[in-house]
């Protein structure tokens, strides 16, 4: 599992080092093309440039928490996260309706990377100053949590 103390050290390293980050997202999209591929897919498209911003913010952490923990990272598989992302919609539109932390609370339960998804709900939190639409929240969490499923496969 992917320690909430490994990914805090990951932000604080990020948000004190814009150069580490842009380097850091330039080599996760040079070496992963079907993560490139994912999301640059047409559904993200519906996305607002700050949400887009918000998703490779989130994929970075995600990625960088899992070398800092030094799990190895595979090359990810367009079938694979495809696969993940088709089972990660299903389950989330099978929830009732309700608010948006409601209808998610059903991946938390029994899942290995818990403090993972902790983060990415975190960070899509909704305030006055955000950016965050109901849909490209919804959108992102399912893209992250997907790309977890495909890096951490449990």
């Amino acid at each position: 599992m992917i320690s909430e103390s490994a990914i805090e050290e990951v932000i604080g390293h990020y948000e004190n080092d814009e150069k580490a980050y842009i380097q850091t997202l330039a080599n996760i999209m040079e070496t992963q093309p079907a993560l490139l591929a994912f999301i640059g897919q047409e559904s993200i498209d519906i996305l607002l440039e700050e949400e887009k911003d918000i998703l490779w913010y989130i994929v970075l952490i995600i990625y960088a928490a899992i070398e800092k923990s030094d799990f190895i990272i595979p090359q990810l598989s367009d079938k694979l996260v495809s696969e993940n992302e088709e089972k990660n919609w299903t389950l989330f539109q099978e929830q009732p309706k309700g608010t948006f932390r409601d209808r998610v609370t059903v991946f938390f339960d029994g899942y290995d990377q818990e403090d993972l998804l902790a983060f990415v709900e975190d960070t899509l939190e909704l305030d006055d100053a955000s950016p965050m639409t109901s849909v490209g929240r919804e959108v992102i969490f399912i893209t992250a949590k997907s790309i977890i499923d495909t890096l951490l496969p449990s």
